[in-house]
């Protein structure tokens, strides 16, 4: 078992020290000493580390500023699969991995690739174009799916507050803000590229100037 302790490392760089350490092996545990709850690592290696077992993670408060978590390692079938594209032909993605449940399914295109038409029920679905842009069918709708630029705001509502996404923005440039509101019974993120001015506000007072919640553009980015 390893223990990290990673309240003398700046904050910035806390993720990426974390990521060097050798993984566990299946069934153990990496510790983590932090000076708070580390909850925005558990969001982000729930959402993009495979052998991550959420379900058994572990965050005791010794004291004021010491809190150590237990991130532990899935024994068996963490590995991360891969399948082609053709095999979702016509098929819900949870049958292109016969016998589980993909925690996420992250398709990788190239120019010109496209994935055909295929159901995801009780499936929440969230796009980023992260260089270029692509286009989305949905319902007989279609959708134009963008990076971000110029004077540019991606509104966001979620159950919570998308931490594992704000390291992963501030590599590419982006600024973000994020707000809970009454209004909408949830926790509202703007993102937008790091040099324009923007915000999120909830209309009462609230969140730092900018776009106010119900901007037009929290259509294409809440509902794709």
């Amino acid at each position: 078992m390893s223990e990290l302790d990673v309240r003398e490392i700046p904050p910035n760089e806390r993720h990426d020290r974390i990521h060097d350490v050798d993984d566990p092996e299946p069934g153990e545990s990496l510790t983590i000493v932090n000076d708070h709850d580390p909850k925005p690592l558990y969001y982000e290696l729930s959402a993009e580390v495979p052998a991550f077992d959420d379900e058994a993670c572990a965050v005791e408060r010794e004291g004021p500023e010491r809190f150590v978590a237990e991130l532990p390692k899935a024994a068996t079938g963490s590995e991360p699969e891969t399948v082609r594209i053709d095999d979702l032909n016509g098929e819900p993605h949870a049958r292109a991995f016969p016998g589980s449940e993909p925690k996420t399914v992250r398709p990788s295109l190239s120019a010109g690739e496209d994935v055909a038409e295929h159901d995801h029920p009780d499936r929440t679905v969230l796009f980023h174009a992260l260089e270029g842009s692509f286009d989305v069918a949905l319902d007989g709708e279609d959708y134009r799916v963008e990076t971000l630029g110029g004077d540019d705001v991606l509104i966001q509502y979620n159950d919570r507050t998308p931490q594992f996404l704000f390291p992963r923005l501030d590599d590419r440039g982006f600024a973000h803000a994020a707000v809970e509101t009454d209004e909408t019974d949830a926790v509202v993120t703007a993102v937008w590229p790091a040099d324009g001015e923007a915000g999120v506000s909830t209309g009462d007072g609230g969140g730092s100037g900018g776009p106010d919640a119900t901007d037009p553009a929290s259509d294409s980015a809440s509902n794709p």
